[in-house]
């Protein structure tokens, strides 16, 4: 069926103002949560850096997200504005900077939580003197298909997850055709992928041949990423950030959605 523009630009719009609608009434466990801020070492609220994705997702008494390269969970109880979150289990995936700062002192904020607050979309979490360890924004959920990837984190398969080089950029669009393509860093790419509710299984890729100096290193980068991508064994959406991750729970490979 043939979308006319005037009726495509009002289902552009009633999708954003349903959007904008449901921010206002978020409540806790009613959204994916987008660390923005947050305290390091007892010192004041920082912005967390570009390119870092840590998350978090309140339901049914368990908290879980990204800390921005690790997985996470942890028990929490929620009772009249008070929160407090239980101690986290996580995976050990050495991590590159700044995602180890960010997801260090994510951690000990949630240790520090005793209450909350929501306002204009954003979630606060408070400690016992009531200073704001951490601050997160609702995030509408992406989809896996129909969205550019970019991605922020790969395992290079020597010494775990490893920032891209400056300078470089790895893409990732997954069909509906059931083929994943993007750019490797250098070369264009394509493999077949199945995915089922959280796991996916992404065949050898078959890439084109074109050589590239710059960044220095960045044929390498290519070559473990794309090894990296046939270890997928599940994946996880949560706001804008997907993650791969293998059978044995390791990272393969963070992406955030292209313009998120």
């Amino acid at each position: 069926m043939r979308v006319g523009r005037s009726r495509l630009g009002i289902l552009v719009m009633w999708s954003a103002l349903a959007w904008a609608g449901s921010a206002e009434s978020t409540t806790l466990e009613g959204a994916s949560w987008r660390l923005t801020q947050v305290a390091q070492a007892d010192g004041p609220l920082q912005t967390v850096p570009g390119g870092v994705e840590a998350s978090a997702t309140f339901a049914k008494g368990s908290v879980s997200g990204s800390g921005g390269c690790n997985r996470y969970t942890a028990p929490y109880v929620m009772k009249e504005g008070k929160l407090t979150i239980g101690l986290a289990a996580a995976t050990m995936m050495a991590c590159p900077e700044p995602l180890a700062a960010v997801e260090q002192a994510l951690m000990a904020a949630l240790a520090a939580t005793m209450a909350y607050q929501i306002a204009d979309g954003q979630l606060s979490l408070l400690d016992a003197q009531e200073r704001t360890m951490a601050v997160f924004k609702a995030q509408p959920p992406a989809a896996l298909q129909g969205v550019t990837w970019q991605a922020t984190v790969y395992n290079n398969g020597r010494g775990g997850a490893v920032s891209l080089l400056d300078g470089s950029a790895i893409t990732a669009s997954f069909g509906a055709d059931g083929v994943l393509s993007g750019s490797a860093g250098c070369n264009s790419y394509q493999a077949a992928y199945v995915a089922k509710a959280s796991t996916i299984v992404i065949q050898t890729p078959a890439a084109t041949r074109k050589t590239c100096s710059e960044p220095e290193g960045v044929m390498q980068q290519e070559s473990d990423y794309l090894k990296a991508l046939t270890t997928a064994a599940t994946y996880t959406i949560q706001g804008q950030q997907l993650e791969l991750r293998s059978a044995e729970d390791a990272l393969v490979a963070l992406f955030r959605a292209s313009g998120g």
